[in-house]
């Protein structure tokens, strides 16, 4: 994400890590171990989430900055890189989206081209926000669709309103790369975003990790 956007302090007590927005006592950029995922993930953000500190798009750019790009939604400016991207024929493009009312292509689809780059679109927001990204973008609606079935509950609860059944961006990701046989890379992601998780309710109480 671009470093002119500020993200909210969750504590009055310390500024936030404008990278991982963490408070800066529980700061994780400098202790993580990035990786680099042969699926490319595209995630397409509306502007309010650059601001929110619980923003798990931003974690993932951080531990795997080549293979993942963060591009800003807006509703009177397309994405031109990404829909540039997308036309592209080294890619293998997938749009990681709930369906509702029809059938969805099997996740298997994405072995169909071994010789291309499979790269995954996520909408990052609340359900609301992502709904209407999709709904007014048409350069979305003919991709073919992955709905992820998993038989877990999501672990992120930094937030009212998260539909049950849902993942958040980050567990959508991972859950992709593992579909992709990318077993190692998902498994060091998923630690990276539970120190996350630990690092934020702490921060909350203005409590750094190490002194628990």
């Amino acid at each position: 994400m671009d470093s002119i956007y500020k993200v909210k302090q969750i504590t009055k007590l310390y500024k936030s890590c404008d990278k991982c927005g963490l408070p800066d006592i529980n700061c994780i950029c400098n202790t993580i171990s990035k990786v680099n995922t042969k699926a490319k993930i595209w995630i397409l953000s509306t502007e309010k989430e650059f601001y929110r500190p619980s923003n798990t798009a931003r974690i993932l750019k951080l531990v795997n900055p080549e293979s993942t790009d963060i591009y800003l939604w807006e509703r009177t400016k397309k994405p031109e890189e990404l829909i540039k991207n997308i036309k592209q024929d080294i890619y293998d493009v997938y749009l990681v989206f709930p369906e509702e009312s029809r059938d969805v292509e099997s996740v298997e689809v994405m072995n169909n081209h071994a010789d291309k780059i499979p790269a995954f679109i996520l909408l990052d927001g609340t359900w609301k926000e992502a709904k209407k990204i999709l709904r007014r973008s048409e350069y979305l609606k003919e991709l073919p669709r992955i709905s992820l079935s998993v038989d877990f509950k999501s672990e992120y609860n930094l937030r009212r309103g998260v539909v049950e059944g849902n993942l958040c961006t980050i567990e959508a990701a991972i859950e992709v790369i593992r579909k992709n046989n990318e077993l190692e890379n998902a498994d060091k992601i998923n630690k990276v975003f539970k120190m996350f998780l630990e690092g934020f309710k702490f921060g909350l109480c203005g409590q750094k990790i190490s002194d628990i």
